[in-house]
């Protein structure tokens, strides 16, 4: 233990610190090469120092971009010390970083409980015009090549932000759709406090960070994204990150933002509209459970709309198969073929999707490659055998 307190060079961790003149300690960032070894030497340390958990609260963590770096000391880090200067400590460390090329190097910030109280006294109330919050709402503009436009209006819809069933025939890409044409910035807690238990809100894996204070985070308008096929229902639960350490729930990762998810249970579906009307999420605590409010728009993605009949959604949106029409007009746009309505109505259903279509155009522009001399109808006709089958020659 004493060697990670003794001022050296160093090449796989790093702890800097804020202390008052009388050796107080109150802050401490903690470098290392991730998750694990970085909150080990955190938790090293602080027993080495003799200082409590629970009297510090994690204020942030995750991979720092350190690619214009070579070291970091406290003397890379003039922003950090005049910060902490202004609150009356003085930056110290263990030695020098040798970042030897890294690009990245995780990262942990932990501040004491009365720190934090100190910094929100001292918060300008005027806020810079970049962390200003601006209304979700919906711009169709950036996905007008990837949606056909009779399609748009059903969209714009997403942006009453009620709950919403999408019956996706057309096997549109939503979860991408919505990721690009969703706008708006809000303010998400870093993190909330509930009796001494710290639940993280703010996940750097889920969220587009715009700009942060201790308390709180400036993100792009939430859009998660979840599905039954590949992700798990724990994803809806308090998960322990560590002793009174957790991480919040997708819902609640959701704030004021869209939670999507793709074929999901029908009981998962009743039990989030539930904690919706209730207007909050329960976190047990012993024999006690506190109140957490939850503020999100719920969007359903399916094929079988039966199956989730009678579950009362207030904005109900159909994405059809593509008819002879909107064939036309994809074939014409992206091949620059006018096809015949005779030959479009010989595709099946399953080959009427986005998704089916999408795949089509890549095969005709890989037989491009090796074709470059033929035209694009000759490769349209046998990029439609290649993926409907040799049955079907007559295309």
């Amino acid at each position: 233990m004493e060697e990670l307190l003794i001022p050296k060079e160093r090449y796989d961790s790093l702890i800097f610190i804020g202390m008052y003149r009388d050796g107080t300690i109150e802050f401490i960032k903690v470098y290392g090469e991730d998750r694990e070894k970085t909150l080990d030497i955190l938790n090293l340390f602080l027993n080495e120092k003799n200082l409590h958990p629970a009297d510090f609260v994690l204020v942030d963590e995750g991979f720092e971009d350190v690619r214009d770096k070579r070291i970091i000391s406290t003397r890379t880090e003039e922003e950090l010390s005049a910060y902490l200067a202004r609150l009356g400590l003085k930056l110290l460390s263990n030695g020098i970083l040798y970042l030897e090329g890294k690009d990245k190097i995780y990262q942990i910030t932990a501040v004491s409980k009365e720190l934090l109280k100190k910094i929100k006294r001292q918060k300008d109330n005027q806020e810079k015009p970049e962390a200003t919050e601006i209304e979700p709402h919906i711009d169709v503009k950036s996905i007008t090549d990837e949606v056909p436009e009779e399609f748009i209006d059903s969209i714009m819809l997403l942006e009453l932000r009620e709950d919403a069933i999408i019956i996706n025939e057309a096997e549109v890409d939503l979860a991408n759709i919505l990721k690009k044409c969703i706008k708006g910035r809000v303010k998400i807690p870093r993190y909330l406090e509930v009796h001494d238990n710290i639940i993280q809100i703010f996940d750097e894996e889920i969220h587009e960070k715009i700009t942060s204070q201790v308390e709180w985070v400036l993100v792009k308008t939430p859009v998660i994204c979840w599905d039954y096929y590949v992700d798990s229902t724990e994803e809806f639960e308090f998960k322990k990150v560590e002793d009174k350490v957790y991480s919040a729930p997708l819902f609640l990762k959701a704030y004021h933002g869209y939670l999507i998810l793709s074929e999901p249970p029908v009981e998962l579906v009743k039990k989030l509209k539930r904690i919706k009307h209730r207007g909050y999420v329960k976190f047990p605590i012993g024999v006690k459970q506190y109140k957490i409010p939850v503020n999100f728009t719920l969007i359903v993605e399916t094929k079988e709309a039966d199956k989730y009949k009678g579950l009362e959604f207030p904005v109900r949106i159909k994405f059809p198969i593509f008819d002879e029409e909107m064939l036309k007009k994809f074939f014409l746009k992206e091949f620059g073929i006018e096809c015949s309505t005779s030959i479009l109505k010989q595709l099946s259903g399953e080959y009427r999707t986005m998704k089916a279509l999408k795949n089509l155009k890549r095969l005709v522009e890989k037989l491009k490659l090796r074709n470059p001399e033929r035209e694009t109808s000759e490769l349209l006709k046998t990029a439609l055998v290649i993926m409907i089958g040799e049955d079907h020659e007559s295309y």
